[in-house]
């Protein structure tokens, strides 16, 4: 199967019948990876016990599910895009969203391919039409899907992130390997993952990695 329709269908699987994808022929293969990254996060939260849901921007339930395939803001009504809802048994709900922009500790805006943004956060942000603040995210993550090698830029530019983001919690991702770029970041100490594909080892990890932050949340509430 090509990988398009193998990221569908890992999709899909997390989704099972509660939604539907809202994808066309012309939907782009990288965004629909973004997309898988945000599955295997939702899937990592079922494994820690959180009920999902799925909603839109005016928190109303939805089946069908649209996905941002640019940066743009979490309060933007251009149009009535998804997002899914995390509830943990005595915690604070969490919402994971596809392409939003943060503010960063220097006040700077930058673009979350997936986050994991605290509920209460989510919400005044919506209210106020401002981004949310990087301490209110718990994940965040640079999704790259590329048909040829990962350039050193692009490990440069995600530790420009972290930096200004937080380090913790706080992923790159991408479908290809590059030693350079991995030597880059784990010199920062910052989290990545090269490879990431559906029945690799590679989102074997990552999923590990994603479960235990959702463990840790949960742990600093009881």
């Amino acid at each position: 199967m090509p990988v398009r329709e193998d990221l569908i269908a890992e999709i899909e699987q997390v989704i099972f019948s509660a939604a539907n994808l809202g994808y066309s022929y012309s939907t782009a293969t990288n965004d629909i990876y973004e997309n898988y990254i945000w599955a295997l996060c939702l899937r990592a939260a079922a494994s820690q016990g959180a009920a999902i849901n799925f909603q839109t921007a005016l928190e109303q339930p939805t089946t069908t599910l649209v996905f941002r395939t640019s940066p743009g803001a979490i309060y933007s009504p251009s149009h009535n895009y998804s997002h899914a809802l995390l509830d943990f048994i005595g915690c604070p709900a969490l919402e994971v969203h596809v392409g939003i922009m943060v503010t960063g500790v220097s006040r700077v805006l930058h673009e979350c391919d997936v986050a994991v943004v605290d509920q209460e956060e989510a919400r005044l942000c919506r209210a106020n039409q401002v981004h949310p603040r990087a301490s209110k995210v718990l994940i965040a993550a640079e999704c790259k899907f590329y048909t040829s090698a990962i350039r050193l830029y692009l490990g440069r530019g995600f530790l420009g992130l972290t930096s200004d983001i937080h380090r913790r919690e706080r992923y790159f991702i991408t479908n290809k390997s590059s030693p350079s770029v991995t030597k880059l970041i784990a010199h920062h100490q910052s989290e990545w993952e090269f490879g990431v594909l559906p029945n690799t080892q590679e989102a074997d990890a990552l999923y590990h990695s994603l479960a235990r932050a959702f463990r840790n949340y949960k742990v600093a509430w009881q």
